[in-house]
């Protein structure tokens, strides 16, 4: 396919067009593509400003952007600062250009996450004030908390996930028995330590992508000033957010995880003990997604092998640690430390 740049046809094509069918003045320039692992982002300039255009993958449905746009709406309006899409003229939160959605944002300038421990605390604290403002607001969304409708992508899996993608990954004869007998001892544990806590675990609309590079911060106080990318919004087990944050400090920075543990847990106000005491499962159930997932990556044997090697040391000391150390944390905020 002809490129101009390192941006496409097809995606020149929908910046051409994109404001003929959102309110955002006359297309000046394109910046440069923005970050983004399922979407495809390019920053503009327009008469009006500069704007962050969404390509969005074939999976987004127009039923979920609806949702996910009552729920923005929900959080601005009781203060939460929520990247929110423009709406098209005809009032919709995307359009459809060359048979692609396309959702357009205000670029927004902000701080990215540098590895303080005030950002992290900062971040655990909005992801606490994000939950509670949605559960006050669920009422005036047109689904009840526990209706919405599923996203096109998730880390949070159903329970027959993890047999499926382990029975999957028997069927093929590069990746060790070994490795798969004590991964399905693992997912096993894991499954029954969570069904058992299920009626004893708080619901949410849950961000479902919520890390620390999700948010912009100001660069003064290390305080949230946006919080980013919603294509995740869904409904299920509040603690799975709070989990998610973790697990990704804990993969992707483990030199720091440390230092920014203690303010992701102490962040998050409100937490109950028996989501406390779960949180090294869900983490671990997070952390199972992406071993299993191998089961459907293009050369299924390397990926296991790299998740391996990554999430089977961190699932065992969760199972085996990981509530003292929780409970550790915890109580070291409560006494001032």
């Amino acid at each position: 396919m002809a490129a101009f740049g390192h941006i496409s046809t097809d995606v020149l094509y929908v910046v051409q067009h994109v404001c003929e069918s959102f309110p955002i003045g006359k297309l000046k320039g394109l910046s440069r593509k923005l970050g983004g692992s399922f979407n495809l982002n390019v920053k503009i300039e327009t008469t009006e400003g500069e704007f962050a255009v969404r390509i969005l993958g074939r999976a987004n449905t127009e039923e979920h952007l609806r949702y996910v746009q009552l729920a923005l709406a929900a959080l601005n309006r009781y203060g939460v600062p929520a990247l929110t899409p423009i709406l098209a003229v005809d009032g919709e939160p995307y359009c459809r250009i060359y048979e692609k959605l396309v959702q357009v944002t205000p670029f927004i300038h902000g701080g990215d996450f540098k590895n303080f421990p005030n950002q992290a605390y900062s971040s655990a604290a909005m992801l606490s004030r994000f939950h509670r403002t949605l559960q006050a607001a669920g009422r005036e969304l047109v689904q009840r908390p526990g209706q919405g409708p599923m996203p096109a992508w998730s880390f949070y899996a159903a329970p027959d996930y993890y047999a499926r993608a382990l029975d999957r990954l028997k069927e093929l004869p590069e990746i060790p028995v070994y490795e798969l007998y004590k991964a399905e001892k693992l997912a096993l544990r894991i499954g029954e330590l969570w069904e058992q806590s299920q009626d004893r675990l708080p619901d949410a609309i849950l961000h479902g992508d919520w890390h620390l590079w999700n948010q912009l911060y100001a660069p003064e106080t290390g305080d949230v000033a946006c919080v980013l990318d919603f294509d995740c919004i869904q409904t299920g087990k509040r603690i799975l957010d709070i989990a998610y944050t973790l697990w990704s400090v804990y993969i992707l920075l483990p030199r720091h995880a440390s230092r920014l543990e203690r303010p992701i847990v102490n962040g998050y106000s409100g937490m109950t003990d028996e989501e406390l005491r779960m949180l090294p499962v869900a983490i671990a159930k997070i952390s199972l997604f992406f071993l299993c997932h191998a089961a459907y990556a293009e050369k299924p044997d390397e990926k296991w092998r790299r998740q391996y090697r990554k999430q089977l040391p961190l699932i065992e000391w969760l199972l085996a640690d990981g509530e003292r150390r929780f409970a550790e944390l915890a109580t070291a905020d409560e006494a001032g430390t």
